[in-house]
């Protein structure tokens, strides 16, 4: 065969390679484990490509790759009462815990190795009562400069995801699991640092501060006996000055003093009463409610349960401009009116709209002077801000003549009937209503 023959051919093959390679689903896949990562080759297309990020589920279905080193590590090691997280279920884990405790760690360091099986031992006697969690700050780098650790191990406390406090005492496991309890019997937690009250801030929690003369005495346990009655709100105390002016407390203001962080609007609060149980309660009680509440089921406790009367909004799909009219009323009836916000278009939110006998696609505004016994009033006028305020002031003032007319008494059988299939907890039955 001639050279020019021997070309061709090669040319042809590696032409042909080519095609195949193009046409075919060939990937290169990075998965990672506990300890590093494997690069492998695929020919299936279910797999996801090199630059994805999720986690390989069906791995354990591809014949090659069997063994249990290759996936991703579960989110509670069943070997371990420490639970092991990472940036996938970090935020998870802490949402769905109370109390949970969180190791960050090297896996090369000295001080860490030797935390290690006292950790294990103290998750092992509180499992069930609290989390105690564990990062490897050196495969989760992200993870750990987003919490500023900058040594190992450094152990956080969090309540409700908020970290509250860091545990900086005796790392035998007796001392861990008594420091745990006695934060878990505890509702009142100390704050003396910038650093995490700006966690503080920026939390997914209604946050209550004390800024007081002393950590101990009077004045501290009138801020605790008050964070009893109030299990939603997260209770903290402080002496010092730079921590309060990031609540925006003046220092040079006379103490003991006390704001409210609500979560949802982030809205400060403060406190200019009496520093007694009782005047903070009814403190916290107003203030804790954001402005709007939006109808779902989660909410439901919080509306049934809530001491203030009722003004609802249902609002016809897209209308922003009454949404707007009625957050900005809100704002004048704080702690006098609870705003109840629902969209009327979807299947739950219309159940709820059908048993206030809201129809149509026009926005409503409703009062509800009582759920129990079924009074309400309606606000028949255009829905303007001077015409809401107007119809709220009244409202509040007891002038609005009761609008529930026979036809609506007629209705009670069904909106009975109704009731079995509103989006609410067991808890509300129909006599609640």
């Amino acid at each position: 065969m001639s050279t020019k023959a021997h070309l061709l051919a090669l040319s042809t093959t590696i032409f042909l390679l080519f095609i195949v390679f193009r046409l075919s689903p060939f990937c290169v896949y990075k998965i990672d484990y506990d300890g590093g990562y494997v690069l492998c080759v695929s020919v299936f297309k279910k797999f996801p490509p090199i630059s994805s990020r999720d986690t390989v589920a069906s791995l354990d279905s591809y014949e090659s790759f069997k063994d249990r080193k290759y996936n991703l590590p579960p989110a509670i090691d069943e070997k371990e009462d420490a639970v092991n997280l990472s940036d996938k279920n970090f935020s998870d884990v802490l949402a769905k815990n109370q109390h949970v405790m969180v190791a960050f760690y090297a896996p090369w360091c000295f001080w860490s190795k030797k935390l290690a099986p006292e950790y294990e031992a103290a998750a092992t006697e509180l499992k069930g009562k609290a989390v105690l969690a564990k990062v490897n700050a050196i495969n989760e780098i992200e993870l750990a400069k987003r919490w500023g650790i900058q040594g190992y191990p450094t152990i956080y406390f969090f309540v409700n995801g908020v970290h509250v406090d860091t545990y900086y005492h005796d790392r035998k496991k007796d001392a861990i699991v008594n420091y745990i309890k006695t934060k878990m019997a505890g509702d009142l937690y100390t704050v003396m640092t910038t650093e995490n009250a700006e966690h503080l801030l920026t939390a997914q929690s209604t946050i209550a501060l004390g800024f007081l003369n002393s950590l101990k005495g009077l004045e501290g346990e009138v801020l605790a006996a008050a964070s009893k009655l109030h299990p939603d709100v997260l209770f903290f105390q402080t002496t010092r000055a730079d921590v309060a002016k990031m609540f925006l407390i003046d220092p040079e203001i006379k103490r003991p003093a006390l704001v409210l962080l609500e979560k949802e609007s982030k809205q400060l609060s403060h406190f200019d009463g009496p520093f007694t149980i009782s005047v903070i309660d009814d403190f916290i009680s107003s203030n804790k409610i954001p402005l709007m509440i939006t109808y779902s089921r989660e909410t439901t406790p919080l509306i049934l349960n809530s001491p203030l009367k009722l003004l609802w909004l249902f609002a016809a799909v897209h209308d922003s401009e009454a949404k707007s009219i009625f957050q900005e009323t809100a704002r004048a009836f704080k702690g006098k009116l609870l705003f109840v916000y629902s969209q009327m278009y979807p299947k739950l939110k219309g159940q709820i709209s059908d048993y206030f006998g809201v129809t149509g696609h026009t926005s409503r505004v409703i009062a509800v002077a009582s759920i129990r016994k079924r009074k309400k009033y309606v606000l028949n006028g255009e829905l303007t801000l001077s015409n809401v305020k107007s119809f709220a002031l009244d409202f509040l003032g007891d002038k609005l003549r009761n609008q529930q007319s026979k036809t609506a008494l007629s209705q009670i059988q069904l909106q009975q009937k109704l009731l079995a299939r509103l989006p609410v907890p067991d808890m509300m039955t129909k006599e609640a209503i």
